[in-house]
């Protein structure tokens, strides 16, 4: 079994993931937010592109629906939910469709359709997600969301612990460069998480919006054994 990562979803060759199980890595604060929401018994998330598009998803919708996601790290106006997880209780989301837009994970979502199967990660359920693509047995690709297009350290320390929990299992894992890079950041790193990305862009930028409740959730280690998945144009358990 191969592990291939990739730093940033817009990296990705076509025809890359055909026949994959891939994983989407956005730690700060997509992943975590799905993971939590499908925890808390959400219907389903539907993971769209621009905020105008999820909109006018709403707009056409029935039933019981949230508008969720941020630009910029903040609330969409008139949202009713942003992108912190926290907000993600089991009474608010309980039984509802969220439709849902990020700057950069529910963008990267939609970018792995094309894999065979397409799992959501992150450090909060690494232990669950390593195990639910190890038990596919076809090689992995660890997506990364990035920041625009760009290299994120935060989501390459979380790719690093999804590769030591997959070596955890199975020493005989191909791992391909970057992620064995990822896994000696994550090693120096797991002490302390957040103080490991200290100076990082994402995470100065988060902090400086006075986020700290979401950066210590986003980084804690297997709070969570579920693994979403993203198929047919919606994320499930």
């Amino acid at each position: 079994m191969k592990v291939t990562s990739i730093a940033s979803y817009e990296d990705l060759n076509n025809g890359a993931l055909l026949g994959k199980t891939a994983m989407m890595i956005d730690a700060l604060r997509a992943s975590s937010t799905i993971i939590t929401a499908v925890s808390n018994g959400c219907d389903r998330i539907v993971p769209t592109g621009e905020a105008n598009e999820a909109a006018a998803i709403k707009k056409i919708s029935e039933g019981s629906v949230l508008l969720c996601g941020e630009i910029g790290a903040k609330k969409v106006s008139g949202f009713d939910l942003g992108n912190s997880p926290l907000e993600y209780t089991q009474e608010v989301v309980e039984g509802r469709v969220l439709i849902y837009s990020t700057s950069n994970g529910s963008v990267a979502v939609k970018a792995l359709a094309e894999a065979e199967d397409v799992l959501i990660g992150t450090f909060i359920n690494a232990t669950a997600a390593a195990k639910a693509a190890y038990a596919l047995e076809r090689d992995i690709m660890l997506v990364c969301a990035g920041t625009k297009g760009q290299f994120s350290t935060d989501d390459i320390v979380a790719l690093g612990c999804i590769v030591s929990r997959l070596t955890q299992m199975d020493d005989t894992v191909e791992v391909d460069d970057l992620g064995k890079v990822a896994y000696k950041i994550y090693n120096n790193a797991k002490a302390d998480i957040m103080g490991a990305l200290e100076g990082s862009s994402n995470y100065e930028y988060l902090k400086g919006l006075q986020l700290f409740d979401d950066l210590e959730y986003c980084t804690r280690e297997d709070m969570f054994d579920i693994v979403p998945v993203y198929k047919e144009g919606v994320i499930v358990k």
